[in-house]
Protein backbone atom coordinates (compact mmCIF):
# COMPACT_ATOMS: atom_id res chain seq x y z
CA UNK A 1 0.00 0.00 0.00
CA UNK A 2 2.89 2.12 0.81
CA UNK A 3 4.80 1.79 -2.72
CA UNK A 4 1.51 2.50 -4.12
CA UNK A 5 0.95 5.71 -2.46
CA UNK A 6 4.71 6.71 -3.47
CA UNK A 7 4.14 5.60 -6.99
CA UNK A 8 1.33 8.22 -7.73
CA UNK A 9 3.25 10.90 -5.47
CA UNK A 10 5.84 10.69 -7.59
CA UNK A 11 3.91 10.41 -10.94
CA UNK A 12 1.72 13.44 -9.91
CA UNK A 13 4.89 14.97 -8.88
CA UNK A 14 6.19 14.91 -12.04
CA UNK A 15 3.65 15.67 -13.85
CA UNK A 16 2.83 18.75 -12.04
CA UNK A 17 6.77 20.20 -12.18
CA UNK A 18 6.19 19.34 -16.32
CA UNK A 19 3.04 21.82 -16.58
CA UNK A 20 4.50 24.58 -14.92
CA UNK A 21 7.81 24.11 -16.43
CA UNK A 22 6.11 23.72 -19.76
CA UNK A 23 3.64 26.84 -18.95
CA UNK A 24 6.69 29.17 -18.30
CA UNK A 25 5.54 29.22 -14.61
CA UNK A 26 8.69 27.69 -13.39
CA UNK A 27 12.08 27.48 -15.07
CA UNK A 28 13.16 24.20 -16.68
CA UNK A 29 15.87 23.55 -14.19
CA UNK A 30 12.87 22.71 -12.03
CA UNK A 31 12.82 19.28 -13.68
CA UNK A 32 15.95 18.67 -12.35
CA UNK A 33 14.74 18.50 -8.82
CA UNK A 34 11.32 16.21 -9.94
CA UNK A 35 13.94 13.67 -11.98
CA UNK A 36 16.04 13.74 -8.92
CA UNK A 37 13.50 12.38 -7.06
CA UNK A 38 12.84 10.10 -9.01
CA UNK A 39 16.16 9.02 -9.19
CA UNK A 40 15.90 8.31 -5.03
CA UNK A 41 13.07 6.73 -5.87
CA UNK A 42 14.73 4.19 -8.95
CA UNK A 43 17.42 3.44 -6.58
CA UNK A 44 16.04 2.53 -3.36
CA UNK A 45 12.65 1.03 -4.16
CA UNK A 46 12.65 -2.60 -5.37
CA UNK A 47 13.28 -3.12 -9.29
CA UNK A 48 9.44 -4.35 -9.78
CA UNK A 49 7.81 -1.71 -7.88
CA UNK A 50 10.36 0.87 -10.09
CA UNK A 51 9.59 -0.69 -13.38
CA UNK A 52 5.90 0.22 -12.77
CA UNK A 53 6.58 3.66 -12.11
CA UNK A 54 8.81 4.15 -15.34
CA UNK A 55 6.29 2.33 -17.47
CA UNK A 56 3.90 4.58 -16.33
CA UNK A 57 6.33 7.76 -16.79
CA UNK A 58 7.80 7.13 -20.55
CA UNK A 59 5.29 9.62 -22.51
CA UNK A 60 6.36 12.18 -20.11
CA UNK A 61 10.00 11.26 -19.15
CA UNK A 62 11.91 14.55 -20.79
CA UNK A 63 15.14 15.77 -21.79
CA UNK A 64 17.64 16.59 -18.95
CA UNK A 65 19.08 20.29 -18.68
CA UNK A 66 22.56 19.22 -17.71
CA UNK A 67 24.27 22.51 -19.49
CA UNK A 68 23.50 24.68 -22.36
CA UNK A 69 25.39 22.42 -24.82
CA UNK A 70 24.09 19.08 -23.32
CA UNK A 71 20.38 19.11 -22.94
CA UNK A 72 19.04 15.59 -24.80
CA UNK A 73 19.73 13.14 -22.81
CA UNK A 74 16.34 11.55 -22.16
CA UNK A 75 15.73 10.91 -18.41
CA UNK A 76 13.94 7.45 -19.29
CA UNK A 77 17.37 6.27 -20.81
CA UNK A 78 19.41 6.88 -17.41
CA UNK A 79 16.23 5.59 -15.21
CA UNK A 80 16.10 1.65 -17.54
CA UNK A 81 20.09 1.79 -17.14
CA UNK A 82 19.76 2.44 -13.04
CA UNK A 83 16.61 -0.26 -12.85
CA UNK A 84 19.15 -2.81 -14.78
CA UNK A 85 22.12 -2.93 -13.22
CA UNK A 86 19.68 -3.10 -9.88
CA UNK A 87 18.30 -6.21 -11.40
CA UNK A 88 21.09 -7.65 -13.01
CA UNK A 89 23.19 -7.04 -9.47
CA UNK A 90 19.57 -8.71 -7.33
CA UNK A 91 19.96 -12.13 -10.20
CA UNK A 92 23.59 -12.12 -11.22
CA UNK A 93 23.98 -15.57 -9.39
CA UNK A 94 21.58 -17.22 -11.08
CA UNK A 95 21.80 -15.80 -14.12
CA UNK A 96 25.69 -16.91 -14.22
CA UNK A 97 24.59 -20.37 -13.83
CA UNK A 98 21.81 -20.78 -16.16
CA UNK A 99 24.27 -19.27 -18.35
CA UNK A 100 27.20 -22.35 -18.21
CA UNK A 101 24.50 -24.58 -18.29
CA UNK A 102 23.65 -23.32 -21.67
CA UNK A 103 24.04 -24.93 -24.89
CA UNK A 104 23.87 -24.25 -28.37
CA UNK A 105 20.43 -26.07 -28.92
CA UNK A 106 19.17 -25.21 -25.90
CA UNK A 107 19.80 -21.51 -26.36
CA UNK A 108 18.31 -22.15 -30.33
CA UNK A 109 14.92 -23.69 -28.96
CA UNK A 110 14.42 -21.28 -26.01
CA UNK A 111 15.90 -18.40 -26.45
CA UNK A 112 15.46 -17.57 -30.27
CA UNK A 113 14.91 -14.10 -30.16
CA UNK A 114 17.71 -13.44 -27.93
CA UNK A 115 19.97 -14.83 -29.80
CA UNK A 116 18.93 -13.03 -33.03
CA UNK A 117 18.90 -10.06 -31.15
CA UNK A 118 22.25 -10.71 -30.05
CA UNK A 119 23.55 -11.11 -34.04
CA UNK A 120 21.69 -7.97 -34.72
CA UNK A 121 23.83 -5.93 -32.35
CA UNK A 122 27.02 -7.56 -33.30
CA UNK A 123 26.20 -6.95 -36.91
CA UNK A 124 25.21 -3.02 -36.30
CA UNK A 125 28.43 -2.60 -34.34
CA UNK A 126 30.78 -4.39 -37.18
CA UNK A 127 28.72 -1.88 -39.29
CA UNK A 128 30.26 1.28 -37.50
CA UNK A 129 33.54 0.48 -39.67
CA UNK A 130 32.08 1.83 -42.61
CA UNK A 131 30.72 5.08 -41.10
CA UNK A 132 31.36 8.87 -41.93
CA UNK A 133 30.10 9.83 -38.50
CA UNK A 134 31.41 7.34 -35.81
CA UNK A 135 29.71 9.45 -33.05
CA UNK A 136 26.47 8.93 -34.34
CA UNK A 137 27.04 5.39 -35.07
CA UNK A 138 27.77 4.43 -31.49
CA UNK A 139 25.24 6.82 -29.59
CA UNK A 140 22.75 4.39 -31.84
CA UNK A 141 24.00 1.32 -31.08
CA UNK A 142 23.56 2.46 -27.25
CA UNK A 143 20.66 3.80 -27.85
CA UNK A 144 19.19 0.62 -28.99
CA UNK A 145 21.02 -1.09 -26.27
CA UNK A 146 19.98 1.03 -23.99
CA UNK A 147 16.34 0.44 -24.51
CA UNK A 148 16.34 -3.27 -25.13
CA UNK A 149 17.58 -4.27 -21.66
CA UNK A 150 13.66 -3.32 -20.49
CA UNK A 151 12.33 -6.58 -22.58
CA UNK A 152 14.47 -8.25 -20.54
CA UNK A 153 13.69 -7.31 -16.90
CA UNK A 154 9.81 -7.47 -18.29
CA UNK A 155 10.03 -11.13 -19.16
CA UNK A 156 11.82 -11.57 -15.80
CA UNK A 157 10.02 -9.92 -13.02
CA UNK A 158 6.31 -10.69 -14.46
CA UNK A 159 5.55 -14.18 -12.73
CA UNK A 160 2.27 -13.93 -11.21
CA UNK A 161 -1.31 -12.44 -12.06
CA UNK A 162 -1.32 -9.27 -9.58
CA UNK A 163 2.26 -8.51 -11.04
CA UNK A 164 1.07 -8.86 -14.64
CA UNK A 165 -2.28 -6.56 -13.71
CA UNK A 166 0.00 -4.20 -11.88
CA UNK A 167 1.93 -3.97 -15.67
CA UNK A 168 -1.19 -3.36 -17.75
CA UNK A 169 -2.45 -0.73 -15.74
CA UNK A 170 0.92 0.95 -15.44
CA UNK A 171 0.81 0.89 -19.58
CA UNK A 172 -2.65 2.43 -19.37
CA UNK A 173 -1.63 5.16 -17.22
CA UNK A 174 1.22 6.48 -19.60
CA UNK A 175 -1.40 5.85 -22.47
CA UNK A 176 -3.59 7.83 -20.32
CA UNK A 177 -1.17 11.18 -19.95
CA UNK A 178 -0.51 10.57 -24.15
CA UNK A 179 -4.71 11.18 -24.72
CA UNK A 180 -5.02 13.60 -22.32
CA UNK A 181 -1.92 15.43 -23.85
CA UNK A 182 -3.42 15.26 -27.58
CA UNK A 183 -7.14 16.22 -26.37
CA UNK A 184 -5.74 19.18 -25.01
CA UNK A 185 -3.36 19.64 -27.97
CA UNK A 186 -6.60 18.98 -30.30
CA UNK A 187 -8.54 21.88 -27.93
CA UNK A 188 -6.09 24.17 -27.98
CA UNK A 189 -5.93 25.00 -32.34
CA UNK A 190 -9.48 26.21 -31.86
CA UNK A 191 -8.10 29.61 -29.22
CA UNK A 192 -4.26 30.08 -31.87
CA UNK A 193 -3.49 31.32 -34.69
CA UNK A 194 -1.23 28.79 -37.03
CA UNK A 195 1.93 30.61 -35.74
CA UNK A 196 1.44 31.26 -32.54
CA UNK A 197 0.90 27.45 -32.09
CA UNK A 198 3.68 26.75 -33.79
CA UNK A 199 6.26 28.93 -31.88
CA UNK A 200 4.54 28.10 -28.74
CA UNK A 201 4.72 24.60 -28.94
CA UNK A 202 7.95 24.64 -30.29
CA UNK A 203 9.59 27.06 -27.53
CA UNK A 204 7.86 25.38 -24.48
CA UNK A 205 6.50 21.76 -25.50
CA UNK A 206 9.19 20.79 -27.91
CA UNK A 207 11.95 22.63 -25.95
CA UNK A 208 11.32 21.20 -22.22
CA UNK A 209 10.47 17.67 -23.38
CA UNK A 210 13.76 16.92 -26.06
CA UNK A 211 15.93 20.27 -25.89
CA UNK A 212 17.22 23.42 -27.90
CA UNK A 213 18.15 20.74 -31.05
CA UNK A 214 14.76 19.32 -31.80
CA UNK A 215 13.46 23.02 -30.94
CA UNK A 216 15.34 23.93 -33.40
CA UNK A 217 14.46 21.90 -36.08
CA UNK A 218 10.82 21.27 -35.31
CA UNK A 219 10.30 25.76 -35.75
CA UNK A 220 12.08 25.12 -38.77
CA UNK A 221 10.30 22.07 -40.66
CA UNK A 222 7.93 19.57 -38.85
CA UNK A 223 5.01 17.32 -40.20
CA UNK A 224 2.33 19.07 -37.47
CA UNK A 225 0.39 19.98 -40.81
CA UNK A 226 -1.91 18.80 -42.78
CA UNK A 227 -2.26 20.69 -46.63
CA UNK A 228 -5.81 22.08 -46.91
CA UNK A 229 -7.01 24.68 -50.03
CA UNK A 230 -6.20 27.62 -47.93
CA UNK A 231 -2.60 26.10 -46.52
CA UNK A 232 -1.33 24.34 -43.70
CA UNK A 233 -4.17 24.83 -41.17
CA UNK A 234 -5.21 21.75 -40.28
CA UNK A 235 -3.56 19.98 -37.15
CA UNK A 236 -2.19 16.62 -37.94
CA UNK A 237 -2.15 15.27 -33.86
CA UNK A 238 1.08 14.90 -32.57
CA UNK A 239 0.55 15.03 -28.75
CA UNK A 240 3.84 15.20 -26.93
CA UNK A 241 5.55 13.39 -29.46
CA UNK A 242 7.75 14.68 -32.15
CA UNK A 243 6.10 13.68 -34.80
CA UNK A 244 2.17 12.57 -35.50
CA UNK A 245 3.79 8.93 -36.93
CA UNK A 246 5.22 7.80 -33.60
CA UNK A 247 2.56 9.26 -31.57
CA UNK A 248 -0.62 7.04 -34.05
CA UNK A 249 1.74 4.09 -33.63
CA UNK A 250 2.02 4.65 -29.56
CA UNK A 251 -1.78 4.61 -29.42
CA UNK A 252 -1.98 1.54 -31.64
CA UNK A 253 0.52 -0.50 -29.50
CA UNK A 254 -1.43 0.18 -26.29
CA UNK A 255 -4.98 -0.81 -27.69
CA UNK A 256 -4.32 -4.50 -26.67
CA UNK A 257 -4.63 -3.52 -23.09
CA UNK A 258 -7.82 -1.19 -23.88
CA UNK A 259 -9.22 -4.92 -25.24
CA UNK A 260 -8.71 -6.18 -21.14
CA UNK A 261 -10.69 -4.16 -19.14
CA UNK A 262 -12.99 -3.49 -22.34
CA UNK A 263 -15.05 -6.13 -23.32
CA UNK A 264 -14.65 -8.82 -21.03
CA UNK A 265 -18.03 -7.24 -19.65
CA UNK A 266 -20.10 -7.91 -22.79
CA UNK A 267 -19.25 -11.80 -22.89
CA UNK A 268 -22.76 -11.89 -20.59
CA UNK A 269 -24.90 -9.49 -22.28
CA UNK A 270 -27.41 -9.60 -24.49
CA UNK A 271 -28.06 -7.41 -27.16
CA UNK A 272 -30.68 -5.98 -25.23
CA UNK A 273 -30.60 -1.78 -24.25
CA UNK A 274 -31.89 -3.16 -20.66
CA UNK A 275 -28.61 -5.19 -20.14
CA UNK A 276 -26.05 -2.56 -21.81
CA UNK A 277 -27.60 -0.53 -18.90
CA UNK A 278 -25.72 -2.77 -16.56
CA UNK A 279 -22.50 -2.01 -17.73
CA UNK A 280 -20.48 0.11 -15.30
CA UNK A 281 -20.00 3.38 -15.76
CA UNK A 282 -16.24 3.26 -15.97
CA UNK A 283 -16.56 0.39 -18.91
CA UNK A 284 -18.82 2.94 -20.80
CA UNK A 285 -16.42 5.95 -19.78
CA UNK A 286 -12.97 3.09 -21.39
CA UNK A 287 -15.09 2.71 -24.51
CA UNK A 288 -15.68 6.25 -25.33
CA UNK A 289 -11.72 6.81 -24.68
CA UNK A 290 -11.29 3.62 -27.05
CA UNK A 291 -12.99 5.14 -29.99
CA UNK A 292 -11.90 8.36 -29.49
CA UNK A 293 -8.48 6.75 -29.21
CA UNK A 294 -9.00 5.20 -33.23
CA UNK A 295 -10.56 8.38 -33.87
CA UNK A 296 -7.12 10.21 -32.89
CA UNK A 297 -4.80 8.33 -34.57
CA UNK A 298 -6.77 8.74 -38.11
CA UNK A 299 -6.40 12.83 -37.13
CA UNK A 300 -2.63 12.14 -36.97
CA UNK A 301 -2.87 11.90 -40.59
CA UNK A 302 -0.99 8.84 -40.94
CA UNK A 303 -1.58 6.99 -44.09
CA UNK A 304 0.66 4.31 -43.71
CA UNK A 305 -1.14 3.25 -40.43
CA UNK A 306 -4.34 3.63 -42.18
CA UNK A 307 -3.50 1.10 -45.17
CA UNK A 308 -1.73 -0.89 -42.83
CA UNK A 309 -5.17 -1.59 -40.71
CA UNK A 310 -6.05 -4.17 -44.18
CA UNK A 311 -2.99 -5.89 -42.66
CA UNK A 312 -4.16 -6.06 -39.26
CA UNK A 313 -7.98 -7.28 -40.81
CA UNK A 314 -6.75 -9.46 -42.82
CA UNK A 315 -4.53 -11.65 -39.83
CA UNK A 316 -7.77 -10.92 -38.06
CA UNK A 317 -10.00 -12.98 -40.61
CA UNK A 318 -6.73 -15.65 -40.67
CA UNK A 319 -7.35 -16.33 -36.94
CA UNK A 320 -11.19 -16.16 -37.21
CA UNK A 321 -10.76 -18.96 -40.23
CA UNK A 322 -8.52 -21.23 -38.30
CA UNK A 323 -9.35 -20.93 -34.76
CA UNK A 324 -12.60 -21.68 -33.59
CA UNK A 325 -12.21 -20.92 -29.89
CA UNK A 326 -10.67 -17.65 -31.16
CA UNK A 327 -14.21 -16.53 -32.62
CA UNK A 328 -14.72 -14.27 -29.82
CA UNK A 329 -11.49 -12.58 -29.25
CA UNK A 330 -11.42 -11.82 -32.96
CA UNK A 331 -14.64 -10.84 -33.14
CA UNK A 332 -14.15 -7.81 -30.85
CA UNK A 333 -10.82 -6.93 -32.84
CA UNK A 334 -12.36 -6.77 -36.24
CA UNK A 335 -15.61 -4.34 -35.00
CA UNK A 336 -13.10 -2.30 -33.53
CA UNK A 337 -10.61 -2.23 -37.11
CA UNK A 338 -14.25 -1.72 -38.99
CA UNK A 339 -14.85 1.04 -36.55
CA UNK A 340 -11.67 2.49 -37.43
CA UNK A 341 -12.70 2.11 -41.21
CA UNK A 342 -15.76 3.83 -40.73
CA UNK A 343 -14.31 6.97 -38.12
CA UNK A 344 -12.27 8.27 -41.49
CA UNK A 345 -14.40 9.47 -43.30
CA UNK A 346 -16.40 11.09 -40.04
CA UNK A 347 -12.90 12.47 -39.38
CA UNK A 348 -13.20 14.14 -43.04
CA UNK A 349 -16.30 15.95 -41.81
CA UNK A 350 -14.73 16.75 -38.75
CA UNK A 351 -11.93 18.99 -40.39
CA UNK A 352 -14.32 21.57 -41.84
CA UNK A 353 -14.84 23.06 -38.72
CA UNK A 354 -12.34 26.34 -38.80
CA UNK A 355 -8.87 25.42 -36.88
CA UNK A 356 -6.27 28.43 -35.88
CA UNK A 357 -9.34 31.31 -35.99
CA UNK A 358 -9.67 30.70 -39.66
CA UNK A 359 -12.18 31.84 -41.32
CA UNK A 360 -14.57 30.01 -43.10
CA UNK A 361 -14.83 25.95 -43.70
CA UNK A 362 -12.21 23.47 -44.71
CA UNK A 363 -12.52 20.45 -47.27
CA UNK A 364 -14.96 18.22 -46.25
CA UNK A 365 -13.16 15.48 -47.63
CA UNK A 366 -9.65 16.23 -46.44
CA UNK A 367 -8.69 12.88 -44.78
CA UNK A 368 -10.42 10.92 -47.85
CA UNK A 369 -8.20 12.67 -50.40
CA UNK A 370 -5.41 12.27 -48.24
CA UNK A 371 -6.31 8.55 -47.68
CA UNK A 372 -7.10 8.08 -51.73
CA UNK A 373 -2.94 9.83 -52.24
CA UNK A 374 -2.06 6.81 -51.53
CA UNK A 375 -1.93 5.61 -54.59
CA UNK A 376 -1.19 8.82 -56.32
CA UNK A 377 2.37 8.58 -57.42
CA UNK A 378 2.71 12.21 -58.36
CA UNK A 379 1.66 13.35 -54.52
CA UNK A 380 4.17 15.35 -53.24
CA UNK A 381 4.95 12.94 -50.56
CA UNK A 382 4.94 9.92 -52.41
CA UNK A 383 7.30 11.18 -54.91
CA UNK A 384 9.71 12.04 -51.88
CA UNK A 385 9.39 8.57 -50.89
CA UNK A 386 9.91 6.99 -53.82
CA UNK A 387 13.00 9.07 -54.22
CA UNK A 388 14.44 7.87 -50.95
CA UNK A 389 13.32 4.36 -51.46
CA UNK A 390 15.62 4.22 -55.02
CA UNK A 391 18.25 6.42 -53.23
CA UNK A 392 18.07 3.38 -50.26
CA UNK A 393 18.51 0.46 -52.94
CA UNK A 394 21.23 2.48 -54.60
CA UNK A 395 22.95 2.61 -51.12
CA UNK A 396 22.54 -0.68 -50.38
CA UNK A 397 23.47 -2.27 -54.01
CA UNK A 398 26.76 -0.29 -53.24
CA UNK A 399 27.47 -1.31 -49.36
CA UNK A 400 25.21 -4.90 -48.84
CA UNK A 401 27.20 -6.60 -46.10
CA UNK A 402 27.57 -3.83 -43.58
CA UNK A 403 25.79 -1.09 -44.88
CA UNK A 404 26.81 2.75 -44.41
CA UNK A 405 27.30 2.38 -40.65
CA UNK A 406 24.20 2.58 -38.29
CA UNK A 407 23.03 6.17 -37.67
CA UNK A 408 24.39 7.19 -40.44
CA UNK A 409 21.34 6.94 -42.98
CA UNK A 410 21.47 10.88 -44.22
CA UNK A 411 24.52 10.03 -45.82
CA UNK A 412 22.61 7.95 -48.39
CA UNK A 413 20.69 11.76 -49.60
CA UNK A 414 23.40 13.53 -49.14
CA UNK A 415 22.48 15.20 -46.01
CA UNK A 416 23.73 16.08 -42.36
CA UNK A 417 24.66 13.64 -40.07
CA UNK A 418 22.30 15.83 -37.62
CA UNK A 419 19.07 15.42 -40.10
CA UNK A 420 18.61 11.96 -38.33
CA UNK A 421 16.98 14.17 -35.57
CA UNK A 422 14.42 15.62 -38.32
CA UNK A 423 13.38 12.23 -39.41
CA UNK A 424 15.74 11.29 -42.14
CA UNK A 425 15.04 8.55 -42.92
CA UNK A 426 14.31 5.37 -45.78
CA UNK A 427 10.39 5.74 -44.41
CA UNK A 428 10.76 1.97 -44.92
CA UNK A 429 12.21 -0.04 -41.27
CA UNK A 430 13.58 -2.26 -42.86
CA UNK A 431 14.96 -0.63 -46.15
CA UNK A 432 16.50 1.56 -43.20
CA UNK A 433 18.46 -1.31 -41.10
CA UNK A 434 19.17 -2.86 -44.66
CA UNK A 435 20.87 1.00 -45.51
CA UNK A 436 22.86 1.44 -42.48
CA UNK A 437 23.67 -2.31 -41.07
CA UNK A 438 23.97 -4.02 -44.58
CA UNK A 439 21.47 -7.16 -46.09
CA UNK A 440 22.06 -9.33 -42.91
CA UNK A 441 20.91 -6.45 -40.51
CA UNK A 442 17.90 -6.51 -42.64
CA UNK A 443 17.83 -10.35 -42.35
CA UNK A 444 18.06 -10.31 -38.63
CA UNK A 445 15.55 -7.94 -38.44
CA UNK A 446 12.71 -9.88 -40.52
CA UNK A 447 13.75 -13.54 -38.09
CA UNK A 448 13.28 -11.00 -35.41
CA UNK A 449 9.50 -9.97 -36.08
CA UNK A 450 8.72 -13.62 -37.68
CA UNK A 451 9.90 -15.44 -33.92
CA UNK A 452 8.11 -12.62 -32.18
CA UNK A 453 4.50 -13.66 -34.29
CA UNK A 454 5.59 -17.23 -33.79
CA UNK A 455 5.91 -17.27 -30.25
CA UNK A 456 2.54 -15.15 -29.84
CA UNK A 457 0.45 -17.70 -31.56
CA UNK A 458 2.15 -20.81 -29.61
CA UNK A 459 0.75 -18.60 -26.74
CA UNK A 460 -2.25 -18.75 -28.40
CA UNK A 461 -2.10 -22.35 -28.77
CA UNK A 462 -1.57 -22.95 -24.89
CA UNK A 463 -4.60 -23.42 -22.61
CA UNK A 464 -5.16 -19.81 -21.46
CA UNK A 465 -8.25 -18.07 -19.76
CA UNK A 466 -10.74 -15.92 -22.07
CA UNK A 467 -8.65 -12.31 -21.00
CA UNK A 468 -5.50 -13.83 -22.14
CA UNK A 469 -7.16 -14.89 -25.09
CA UNK A 470 -8.25 -11.78 -25.94
CA UNK A 471 -5.04 -9.58 -24.81
CA UNK A 472 -2.68 -11.80 -26.72
CA UNK A 473 -5.09 -12.53 -29.89
CA UNK A 474 -5.22 -8.14 -30.18
CA UNK A 475 -1.32 -8.22 -29.52
CA UNK A 476 -0.94 -10.62 -32.29
CA UNK A 477 -3.38 -8.74 -34.86
CA UNK A 478 -2.10 -5.25 -33.86
CA UNK A 479 1.47 -6.78 -34.37
CA UNK A 480 0.78 -7.41 -37.99
CA UNK A 481 -0.64 -3.56 -38.69
CA UNK A 482 2.29 -2.48 -36.88
CA UNK A 483 5.00 -4.62 -38.96
CA UNK A 484 3.23 -3.91 -41.75
CA UNK A 485 2.93 0.07 -41.40
CA UNK A 486 7.22 -0.13 -40.50
CA UNK A 487 7.12 -0.61 -44.85
CA UNK A 488 6.31 3.20 -44.29
CA UNK A 489 8.01 4.81 -41.45
CA UNK A 490 10.36 4.09 -38.93
CA UNK A 491 8.17 4.97 -35.85
CA UNK A 492 8.66 1.83 -34.11
CA UNK A 493 12.33 2.92 -33.45
CA UNK A 494 10.92 5.93 -31.53
CA UNK A 495 12.52 6.04 -27.70
CA UNK A 496 8.69 6.11 -26.42
CA UNK A 497 7.20 3.65 -29.32
CA UNK A 498 10.33 0.96 -28.82
CA UNK A 499 9.93 0.96 -24.91
CA UNK A 500 6.38 0.10 -24.96
CA UNK A 501 6.61 -2.45 -27.93
CA UNK A 502 9.22 -4.19 -25.71
CA UNK A 503 7.31 -4.03 -22.45
CA UNK A 504 4.70 -6.20 -24.76
CA UNK A 505 6.89 -8.50 -25.58
CA UNK A 506 8.02 -9.04 -22.32
CA UNK A 507 5.07 -9.49 -21.27
CA UNK A 508 3.95 -12.32 -23.76
CA UNK A 509 7.30 -14.07 -23.45
CA UNK A 510 6.27 -14.36 -19.39
CA UNK A 511 3.19 -15.51 -20.19
CA UNK A 512 4.63 -18.48 -22.73
CA UNK A 513 7.10 -19.60 -19.74
CA UNK A 514 4.65 -19.29 -16.59
CA UNK A 515 1.49 -21.30 -16.55
CA UNK A 516 -0.17 -19.40 -14.03
CA UNK A 517 0.02 -16.45 -15.63
CA UNK A 518 -2.21 -18.06 -18.46
CA UNK A 519 -5.04 -18.51 -15.74
CA UNK A 520 -5.09 -14.42 -15.81
CA UNK A 521 -8.86 -13.17 -15.11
Amino acid sequence: MQNKIYFYILLGVEGLVLVLVCLGIMPRELVLVSNGLLLFYFLFSRVGEGLLLFIASIPIFVALPISESFDSLSAGRLFILILFLKWLFEKRLAIWSKFKSLGFKEIFKNYRLELFSVILFIILALSIMNAVDLGAGVKKLIYLVNLSVVFIMVKDLVKDKEYLQKIIKAALISFGLVFLIALLQLISVYFFTIGRFWDWWADHISYNFYGENLKQIVKNTNAWFAASPSGPSVIRLFGSFTDPHSFALYLLLVCPFLYVFIFPILKDIKVKWKDFRKIRFNKWFLGVVFILTLFFIILSGTRGIWIAAMCGFVAAIFLFIIRKDLHRSVSYILLTILIFITLIPIASIFTTIPQFKEKGGLDAALVLKRLGSILDINETSNQGRIYIWKKTLESIKKSPLLGIGIGNFPIVLEQDIKLAKAGSSAHNLYLNFAAEGGVLSFLMVVLIFLEILIVIFKVLKSEISPKIRLLITGVFIYFIWTFAYSFFDIALLDERVFLLFLIIIGIVFAIKNNKKLQSYE
